[in-house]
């Protein structure tokens, strides 16, 4: 990373630095990440995709990143989740609906009006997008749920449009967004990398 880099990371991560306050699981190099591919869609028409929100600690770095344009979050808010994650999430949800305190992190945060939140799950709501300029996958992190966001969220991403899954683990193999980068991604010509920082992949549709 060059001097010039480190000083564009740094002024970021002042500009999201009140993610820290809202629960869940992102690093610093991610949050930045995530802010800087959503700044470069930022267009009147722009439309961005999550796909698991939790409290909106992603959601929040997208949101400061997206100048114009909205974010779609997709979510059920009911602490579910794969067998290895139910748990915790169990544990961590708090005594709030998840949807208010994530409602209540965004609008204390004043990025809510860039918001449209759809509460349900991800198959449910796929063909309301025929247009997505950057897709974010972190819902379901079983190979089936993961798999099945890749294949019916993708074929809206537009040329050119941002793909990103979080929590990719190359050593664990039976992880959803592994096994979608080594399986869909990796084998296609229709993606191309561009980085992975930290657990999170960045490819662009081709």
């Amino acid at each position: 990373m060059n001097l010039f880099e480190i000083i564009l990371n740094k002024l970021i991560f002042i500009k999201i630095k009140q993610y820290k306050s809202i629960e869940g699981w992102l690093s610093s190099r991610e949050a930045i990440a995530l802010y800087h591919f959503a700044s470069r869609v930022s267009s009147p028409s722009s439309i961005i995709v999550e796909i698991g929100s939790w409290k909106g600690k992603s959601t929040y770095c997208i949101a400061k990143g997206l100048s114009k344009g909205r974010i779609a979050v997709i979510d059920p808010f009911d602490a579910s989740g794969e067998e290895s994650s139910a748990e915790l999430y169990q544990k961590q949800k708090g005594d709030v609906p998840l949807v208010e305190q994530f409602k209540n992190n965004m609008r204390r945060l004043k990025v809510l009006d860039k918001i449209e939140t759809f509460i349900g799950y991800s198959e449910d709501f796929a063909s309301l997008f025929h247009k997505i300029d950057l897709l974010f996958i972190d819902g379901d992190h079983s190979i089936k749920g993961c798999d099945s966001d890749f294949l019916n969220y993708t074929p809206a991403l537009v040329s050119n449009g941002y793909l990103l899954l979080h929590d990719f683990d190359p050593l664990r193999k039976d992880l959803g967004p592994t096994w979608v980068t080594e399986n869909r991604i990796k084998t296609s010509s229709s993606f191309k990398f561009i980085d992975l920082i930290d657990s999170l992949w960045i490819c662009r549709k081709i």
